[in-house]
């Protein structure tokens, strides 16, 4: 057993093929791969064609982390075969090694970047807003999105929608960081990887699937993505037709990675955006969005006024304390 925040895994069902793939809605075409990825630490549902001779035949999930050699295992089993007592794993033909990479270079691995809305859905042509996040490492056991890392004691502060001062420097979306987030604009969010430390990040976004819309190395020194295609000539870096539309995102390993997604606020709400590697979670890889919430209906007052923790933090309270 292992736990899906903190291993990526290559998924694989002996002699078959997927022939589409889910992200928990809409449809995504997987361009029929025998080795289906799960880099971003989503769920994931798949069609597979059964056209195999009758029989069991092995469900293989292999790590993709060299810190790691391990594998699950299931059994696709064809029914009315006489064996459903039968415990072992099937001795068919495997794809792919114990480490992750293909056995055969006729075989094809997911690309997730290139799975593509099914049908074809376009994201929207421009964005309203931007904010951008400097991933960093701060502490050796602290993670950030720009400044600093979320602190765990805001969860036991008043509920931030009505109370200005359980935000602190990880919530965005209000007049004092980079301005308000308003339901139905369409906000992009520029990922950079500032961390000189060789480490993954899937970031998940609640509340809204997002166009995965752009991935680069190198920086993202411009202001906007439009400034990035207009004046520095990157738009082969970008898919505005037909990019992944999901909850989730890969960030680059080296230095300078970076990646866009774009999404419309359809609906007010404190969304939040984290990594999705546990241990960066939990040391304080995660922001509070407020979308929308200018069109949110007034909070009664009975609300307000229910019980809640009341003090006041240490200054030095971290996100392990």
């Amino acid at each position: 057993m292992t736990s899906p925040g903190v291993l990526p895994v290559l998924s694989q069902i002996h002699n078959s093929v997927v022939g589409f793939l889910t992200t928990n809605r809409p449809f995504e075409d997987a361009r029929s791969p025998r080795c289906p990825s799960d880099r971003e630490l989503q769920r994931r549902s798949f069609l597979v064609r059964l056209n195999q001779k009758p029989g069991d035949y092995a469900i293989r999930l292999t790590s993709l982390r060299p810190e790691q050699v391990i594998q699950g295992f299931g059994v696709l089993r064809y029914a009315d075969q006489g064996n459903e007592l039968k415990q072992e794993i099937p001795n068919t033909k495997p794809w792919v090694h114990l480490n992750g990479t293909l056995i055969s270079s006729s075989s094809v691995a997911m690309d997730e970047t290139k799975l593509a809305p099914y049908p074809v859905r376009a994201p929207p042509p421009k964005a309203d807003n931007t904010v951008k996040f400097f991933v960093n490492m701060t502490g050796p056991s602290s993670w950030a999105l720009n400044i600093g890392p979320h602190q765990a004691f805001r969860q036991q502060l008043p509920p931030l929608l009505w109370d200005e001062e359980s935000r602190g420097e990880t919530t965005y979306g209000d007049n004092t960081q980079g301005g308000a987030l308003q339901n139905g604009t369409v906000v992009d969010i520029i990922f950079e990887n500032g961390a000189n430390v060789t480490s993954q990040h899937p970031f998940h976004k609640h509340n809204n699937k997002a166009f995965v819309i752009g991935t680069g190395t190198g920086g993202f020194p411009w202001p906007t993505v439009e400034d990035a295609i207009r004046e520095g000539g990157m738009a082969k870096h970008f898919n505005l037709i037909n990019p992944p539309n999901r909850d989730g995102c890969r960030l680059g390993n080296s230095t300078g990675d970076w990646t866009v997604i774009r999404y419309e606020i359809a609906f007010p709400a404190a969304s939040m955006l984290h990594c999705h590697m546990i241990h960066h979670f939990a040391a304080g890889q995660q922001v509070v969005l407020l979308e929308g919430v200018e069109s949110m209906a007034k909070i009664p007052a009975e609300m307000k006024d229910r019980v809640h923790s009341d003090f006041t933090p240490p200054l030095r309270y971290g996100p392990l304390d």
